[in-house]
C-alpha cells in the first residue's frame, strides 16, 4: 500500500471517529436535560406559617402571669424586710445621737461599741439588698427559661397534626417586621396553652389533696 493510500485511509478513520464522537455528544446533550428533569422533584406545597406575639403571650399566658405574681410577691416581702432593717438602723442612730448629746455615755468604749453596732446594722442592710437583687435577677431568668421550655413543649403538642410548617415569634419590631392578620395565631396558641396549664394545675391540686 503506497503512502497516498495510507494517508487517505487515516483521514477516513479520523473522520469516522470524529463523527462518532459528535453523535455521542449530541445524544448526551439531548438526554442530560431529560435526566435532570426527571431527578428534580417538583413540589407545589404551600408553606404554612404562623406568627405568635410574645408581648401578648407574656401578658395573657396564665403560667407566666402566675410565675410573675410569685416573683412580685417575693420582691414586696424583700422590700419590706429591707425597709424594716433600715428603720431599725435609723432608730439606733437617732438613739445614739440623743445619748451623745445628753452625755449619757460614760466611756469611749460605750461610744465605740454603739457606733460599731450601728455600722454593722447598716452593712447588713447593704449586703441583704445586694443578695435580694441577685435573687430577683435569677428568679426572673429562671422564669423566662421555664416559660421558653414550657411553650416549646406545648407548641409540639399544639402542632401535633402538622398544621403549621413554621411558627415564628414577634417581639415588638424585632424578629418579624410585618405579618398579615391571617398569619397571626397568637390567640389560638394562647387558648391551647392556658387550657393545658389549667388541666395541669387541676391534676397537681388533686394529687396534693389525695396525699393529705
Amino acid at each position: 500500500m503506497n503512502q497516498k493510500s495510507i494517508l487517505l485511509l487515516s483521514l477516513l478513520v479520523a473522520s469516522l471517529l470524529l463523527g462518532s464522537c459528535q453523535k455521542k455528544q449530541t445524544e448526551e446533550q439531548v438526554t442530560t436535560p431529560k435526566a435532570l428533569t426527571e431527578s428534580t422533584p417538583s413540589s407545589d406545597k404551600t408553606l404554612k406559617i404562623g406568627v405568635v406575639s410574645l408581648d401578648s403571650l407574656y401578658k395573657n399566658y396564665e403560667y407566666y402571669t402566675q410565675a410573675n405574681k410569685q416573683i412580685e410577691a417575693q420582691l414586696k416581702r424583700n422590700q419590706q424586710t429591707l425597709a424594716n432593717k433600715a428603720q431599725k438602723a435609723q432608730e439606733a442612730y437617732a438613739s445614739y445621737m440623743e445619748k451623745a448629746q445628753k452625755g449619757l455615755f460614760t466611756s469611749q468604749a460605750q461610744v465605740d461599741a454603739e457606733e460599731k453596732r450601728i455600722t454593722a446594722m447598716q452593712q447588713e442592710g447593704v449586703r441583704l439588698e445586694q443578695r435580694y437583687a441577685e435573687e430577683a435577677m435569677k428568679a426572673q431568668a429562671d422564669a423566662q427559661k421555664a416559660l421558653h421550655d414550657e411553650v416549646t413543649a406545648q407548641l409540639k403538642a399544639f402542632n401535633a397534626d402538622k398544621k403549621y410548617d413554621l411558627i415564628l415569634t414577634s417581639v415588638g419590631l424585632e424578629g418579624v417586621m410585618y405579618a398579615g392578620e391571617s398569619f397571626d395565631i397568637t390567640q389560638e396558641v394562647l387558648d391551647f396553652l392556658n387550657a393545658a396549664y389549667k388541666a395541669k394545675s387541676k391534676d397537681s391540686k388533686e394529687t396534693k389533696e389525695a396525699k393529705k
